[in-house]
Formats: C-alpha cells, structure tokens, sequence
C-alpha cells in the first residue's frame, strides 16, 4: 500500500461554483458512487508543483469482515490525496452510505509513519439525519528521527471525524456542472507531544497543540461518484529550540490542493 501525504505537498485552490443547498432527504434513492464494473474516472490535480493527472478504476469485488466491497485502483503513482485513500483501501455501499474499510497511513519527510484505521467508516451518507458520521480517536506512540541521529519520542493523539455537509441542487467543476450532489468532510484533528529527557527526568513538551491540521472537503455527484476533493494542510509546530532540538520538518504549513473530474465512465 503506497503512502498517503497528510502534511506536504498540498497546494493552488482551484475555484468551484455551487447553487443551492437542499435538505437531505431520508428516502434518498440517488447513486452518488456507481461502483459497475468496468467504470473509471480521470483527475486533474492542481498544486504549486504543477498540474498531475490521475485515473481511479473498478477492479472488481473483495470479501472482508463478512462483507462484499469494491476494490478501487489507480495509476501509479497516484498524486491526488483521496485518489490514494479510495484506490489504497476497499469500498461499500449500504443505504445510501459510502463506506471504506482499511487504514489511512500519515507518512512526511522526517516524520514517524502512522496508521490510521479505517474500520467501516462512513465518507458520505445520503440520508443522513446527523451531520457527523464517523469518528474515530487513539493514541500512538512513535519516535522521530532527528538531523543528529537521535530519535525524538511523541505522544499522537488524533480524531477522525466526517461529516455529512449538505446535498446540492447542482454544482460546478471547471466547464462542467453536474445536479444533486453531496458535499461531505474528512476532519483530522491531531495533537502532538514530545518526550523530553532532562537529567534522566522525562518531560512532555507540547508539539503540535490540538488543532485540525487536515480537512479533506469531497463532492460526489449522482450518477458519477467523486467529482472533486478539495484538500487543506494546515499546522502549526512549536519551537522547541529552547531544549535544543531542531525538527527535521517544516514548522509550519496552510496550503490547498484540489483533484478535480475532467471525465468519467459509469456502465
């Protein structure tokens, strides 16, 4: 499984026009994701490193956990955030619910790779009644390598958390404009702690103070699937200069990124 980029690498808004939000509806028949065999859909992805193409396909049908689930791939390598997160795990419908089995990895230059899991949860849901959806929160342990070769122990304690946002009448991609569409959030919420050893005394010095440091803002449109993912990086480190460590990693980050359709093939 490829490794999914939270933190870098995530940049340029593109500009979307939506109309007219409308009340989910509890008897809502619409196919916001056709996961037929044989369907794929092609991705343009806008960051300051330049403009990347993705195409994500149906590979056919999986068992897990007693279930029957879509498995998605993509043109390696994929560059597009929810691209990866679609093609690495496997995918359900139920009710109107899309629903992703797998994990979610969080691998940055100098930074420990953490896993996520992704059990049965909920991207978007069709008639829903609660905005939020799924959450999911833990506590990791994990160490960083620092540029004098030592490793730097953290404390990660993350909430995942998505939300149903709200179903649009229609909405616009670039030239194209596409009716009844969902718009739904993936929410990363991350707090960092570092162990300090002074004097054989373990100290925990506040890294990253909680805040949401990934929003994943997706739009699935009927009869199409996900037509548009607007991803926001946005952290803030603190200094820990005064205990003479310097990080291996940016101190600091805002940027967007956005993967949009430019054509798809439902049969």
């Amino acid at each position: 499984m490829k490794k999914i980029y939270l933190f870098l690498f995530a940049t340029a808004l593109i500009s979307c026009n939506s109309d007219d939000d409308s009340s989910t509806e509890n008897s809502n028949m619409s196919d916001y994701f056709p996961l037929t065999a044989g369907s794929s859909w092609n991705y343009s992805n806008e960051s300051e490193m330049g403009t990347t193409q993705d195409t994500l396909f149906e590979m056919g049908t999986q068992q897990a956990n007693g279930q029957t689930y879509t498995n998605l791939d993509a043109t390696q390598p994929s560059n597009g955030l929810m691209v990866s997160v679609l093609a690495d795990n496997l995918v359900r419908k139920s009710n109107g619910q899309l629903i992703i089995n797998g994990s979610l990895g969080t691998p940055v230059e100098g930074f420990p790779e953490i896993s996520i899991p992704l059990n049965d949860v909920i991207l978007f849901d069709a008639n829903a009644t609660n905005p939020e959806l799924s959450i999911l929160s833990d506590t990791l342990n994990e160490d960083i390598m620092l540029d004098t070769g030592e490793t730097l122990p953290l404390i990660i304690n993350y909430t995942s958390t998505t939300f149903q946002d709200a179903i649009l009448a229609s909405y616009t991609v670039g030239s194209q404009t596409f009716n009844d569409v969902i718009e739904s959030r993936i929410v990363l919420n991350l707090e960092i702690l570092a162990e300090i050893n002074i004097a054989g005394t373990i100290i925990e010095l506040p890294l990253l103070a909680p805040q949401n440091a990934l929003v994943i803002k997706n739009y699935y449109a009927a009869n199409t699937g996900l037509i548009l993912s607007e991803v926001t990086v946005d952290y803030r480190l603190s200094d820990l200069g005064m205990a003479g460590i310097e990080l291996p990693i940016p101190s600091q980050s805002t940027q967007v990124t956005t993967s949009s359709i430019t054509s798809f093939t439902v049969n």
